[in-house]
């Protein structure tokens, strides 16, 4: 068993865009398949720019605030309660146009 308090776990920078801040309630080969648990948040104006994971779903709900994802060449502007899911190899960015923070829970679920 374990239990993490959100509120004691430190800020790390996302992989993808340093300045954006993330707190891992599950990492990496804590369970079988599960590349990360976590959560982040964008201010207005910062952005992840396209990439794409080729063994790994992703999975993101947003919990405050809207932002864009662009994924595959489409972008989908969401909100509170939506929920995206990446698959493997789909090209996706993410951003914050917006004038608040954007809050989202995600996790990454490996292929391989």
């Amino acid at each position: 068993m374990k239990i993490v308090d959100w509120n004691e776990l430190p800020e790390l920078g996302v992989s993808h865009n340093p300045e954006i801040k993330k707190r891992t309630l599950i990492g990496y080969n804590e369970i079988p398949q599960l590349m990360m648990y976590g959560t982040a948040v964008f201010k207005p104006g910062q952005e992840v720019e396209i990439h794409k994971h080729d063994t790994m779903f992703e999975v993101f709900h947003i919990q405050t605030g809207k932002a864009v994802f662009t994924i595959s060449g489409k972008e989908y502007e969401v909100g509170p309660g939506h929920c995206i899911t990446i698959e493997p190899g789909e090209l996706h960015a993410q951003r914050n146009p917006f004038d608040a923070d954007v809050t989202w829970t995600y996790f990454g679920i490996a292929t391989d």
